[in-house]
């Protein structure tokens, strides 16, 4: 399938204004990032039917206004990459962006020790070169939703594409060395833009919105890789698609053409509206949808065109969802004030629509019961 207005053309950032400004300060990776983290997250009970287990933030940051939570990832998506940097821990990365001020502030990521709960907040940056020296400026993009593959963090940027950060650019700036938006915000921790990945076609009059992102893990005792999935939030009126890149597994990156350019390999329009997220575990879709604020959350479960849909199973709020593999589990994150939780959703607890019988499946018309034999009383 060509799919040329979903084509990915690479925009890499300028390597020497970031290298100028990782020389500012400490790469250090995930495990000492979160060895440092003194904010903690708290156990909770999460709304929901459908939640199994869930936390909730420090009260400031449960709390504010500046900062919205959207997208969600975990270290399971990262497994078999040394580069993670994990050490063996168990990881949710959540996405923020900037409420008030975006232009200013930007976007943000928060790493989650799973097992003691403390997690520690990293600003997305730029990196500029000017005749001063290296500005370090904001990413200012909605991250609805987040993917880590190998030693890469996708992150949605909606008309924007999808801006890609390196694990392993993970800086702890020195106080004398923030600068810009960093200094302004007091972040100490910051990871800068490696690339970008921008698609300016469009379809039915429509850009293309990359509103969220998963990994898609493929079915289990196969060689299938990872893909990478992204679809579009749309209220009536707005196009509402899934579609999803094969993933190189030697690269960390899609799969390019002959063209040199990733084109998706699957194309799925006219899904359901007001979608916040979806991931695909087994080959099963599962798809989140909001309802309002106040209002509890759809799941849909199935394929695309054959959703069973689950209604007010989930939090209000519900945003981004990613697949845990290993735990047979579903993560998702909410985003209004006081009511921000992070949470786990049993995935074999929700099933796809339930099948058609044999008959009416293939189409063959139901075979009637033979007569009686001659001369017998029926039955």
């Amino acid at each position: 399938m060509v799919v040329k207005h979903l084509r990915l053309v690479d925009r890499p950032a300028s390597a020497t204004a970031r290298d100028a400004l990782l020389r500012r300060g400490k790469r250090i990776d995930v495990a000492t990032l979160l060895d440092d983290a003194v904010l903690r997250a708290q156990e909770t009970d999460v709304p929901g039917r459908a939640a199994v287990s869930g936390f909730t933030w420090e009260p400031h940051d449960s709390g504010t206004e500046l900062w919205y939570p959207q997208g969600v990832t975990t270290s399971a998506d990262a497994t078999g990459s040394g580069a993670a940097g994990t050490s063996g821990r168990n990881v949710v990365v959540v996405s923020w962006y900037a409420h008030e001020g975006a232009l200013r502030n930007g976007a943000r990521l928060t790493f989650v020790d799973l097992d003691t709960l403390h997690y520690r907040h990293v600003l997305l940056v730029r990196a500029r070169r000017t005749p001063w020296g290296v500005c370090i400026l904001p990413v200012p993009i909605h991250a609805g939703g987040i993917a880590w593959y190998g030693p890469y963090l996708y992150v949605a940027a909606t008309r924007a594409g999808v801006y890609v950060f390196r694990v392993e650019d993970l800086l702890e700036l020195p106080p004398r060395r923030r600068k810009g938006v960093a200094g302004r915000l007091g972040y100490d921790m910051v990871l800068p833009v490696h690339h970008r990945l921008t698609s300016r076609g469009r379809d039915a009059g429509s850009r293309v919105r990359y509103s969220f992102l998963s990994l898609a893990h493929g079915l289990p005792d196969t060689d299938s890789p990872p893909a990478l999935v992204a679809g579009e939030y749309g209220g009536v009126g707005k196009t509402q698609r899934l579609w999803r890149y094969a993933l190189d597994p030697e690269t960390h990156l899609p799969r390019r053409g002959a063209d040199g350019h990733a084109t998706p390999d699957e194309l799925h329009p006219d899904q359901s509206p007001r979608m916040q997220g979806a991931t695909v575990l087994d080959g099963t879709w599962y798809v989140t949808t909001s309802q309002g604020r106040g209002n509890a959350g759809d799941l849909l479960v199935g394929e695309p065109g054959a959703f069973r849909r689950h209604k007010r199973v989930l939090p209000t709020g519900c945003e981004d969802i990613a697949a845990w593999p290993q735990r047979r589990q579903l993560w998702s994150v909410t985003e209004w004030p006081w009511m921000r939780w992070v949470y786990a959703v049993d995935a074999d607890a929700w099933p796809g629509p339930v099948a058609p019988p044999p008959a009416e499946q293939s189409g063959a018309r139901p075979i009637p019961p033979r007569p009686p034999a001659s001369g017998a009383a029926p039955s």
